[in-house]
């Protein structure tokens, strides 16, 4: 199997990395900006993997496809059997401006680069906080009786969830993580999850 990742340097990224690679003939592409090319030898010890089973292909979420090469969308065409989407801004206290460009522009973005390389199955990490602030028990089969979407994060969650409920043309899941908590003597972590499928 062959994966594509965003967010691959992030807590939960990393460590969904290193379970991809673990698995027999896994191979895992992830989006990487120029700048943070320094980080790659590191993630490859960290991810216990050669270089070539953990390839980077450079980018920018922000831009469109991903601000992937021509080149490279050919050379990963038919190729992705599933994309995992993860990149994303989690700090609730960050700006508007900054959430609406990276969570619903770059899903955006990310679902158009799916598309271009025709990956098999797009994952989105959302959030719980796609339910804004309804109460009560928010169930998978639920998406517009969001409320109380005021707050940026709220918004773009909810927002990014509706970009590849409505705008993927491939088989898709979604993820809802509520919490991510730490085992107290590994460090370890898990996440409680929502998941929501088209297929």
């Amino acid at each position: 199997m062959q994966y594509f990742v965003t967010g691959a340097t992030g807590f939960i990224g990393k460590r969904l990395v290193k379970t991809l690679l673990a698995r027999r003939g896994a191979t895992v592409y992830f989006l990487l900006r120029t700048e943070s090319e320094g980080k790659v030898e590191g993630l490859r010890e960290y991810w216990g993997a050669a270089g070539a089973k953990a390839i980077p292909v450079y980018g920018d979420l922000t831009a469109k496809k991903l601000g992937v090469s021509a080149d490279e969308l050919k050379k990963l065409k038919g190729k992705i059997d599933h994309m995992y989407h993860l990149a994303a801004v989690y700090d609730l206290s960050a700006d508007a401006e900054s959430q609406i460009q990276v969570n619903i522009e770059g899903t955006r973005n990310a679902v158009e680069f799916a598309k271009a390389i025709d990956a098999g199955h797009l994952h989105h990490v959302s959030s719980i906080a796609a339910a804004g602030l309804y109460e009560g028990v928010f169930r998978e089969d639920m998406f517009d009786e969001a409320e109380g979407l005021d707050h940026p994060y709220f918004m773009t969650k909810h927002e990014s969830e509706k970009i590849v409920r409505k705008e993927a043309k491939l088989p898709w899941t979604v993820y809802r993580p509520a919490m991510v908590v730490g085992d107290s003597m590994t460090g370890g972590t898990r996440s409680t999850a929502r998941t929501i499928s088209s297929s």
